[in-house]
């Protein structure tokens, strides 16, 4: 029974130790349905984003954000030439505007035959 309420107090403290506040928003970097690709962040204002592949979820707090992501376009008929590429224009910098209490699902999806692509927020959630 101690060992129970010891690790419910562990569990406890992990998440609050987490710094997650609910009036922040998540940026959310899941499997997207199959019209759209997967994306990854790679920097977050200005910063590069140093974490697993597997981290797909980040926290960030409301307001104005430039966000730089690579696509996750795997089907070799679909990765083309960029158009933005060849101006030195990054496709995967943009800039967001997120609302606390909200989860943005990003994904990419290509625009024209050559393969050129684009982020997309495909679906915004409440948290």
């Amino acid at each position: 029974m101690r060992w129970k309420l010891a690790l419910a107090t562990l569990l406890l403290s992990a998440c609050a130790g987490t710094g997650v506040s609910s009036d922040q928003a998540v940026l959310d970097f899941t499997k997207p349905p199959s019209e759209f690709y997967g994306a990854r962040l790679i920097s977050l204002d200005g910063k590069n984003i140093n974490a697993p592949i597997t981290k797909t979820s980040f926290w960030v707090d409301p307001g104005t954000h430039e966000i730089v992501i690579a696509a996750g376009i795997s089907d070799p008929m679909q990765v083309g030439r960029n158009p933005a590429r060849r101006t030195g224009e990054d496709p995967g910098k943009v800039t967001i505007e997120v609302e606390s209490g909200k989860r943005y699902k990003i994904a990419t999806r290509i625009i024209d035959q050559r393969g050129a692509w684009e982020p997309v927020i495909w679906k915004v959630e409440e948290l």
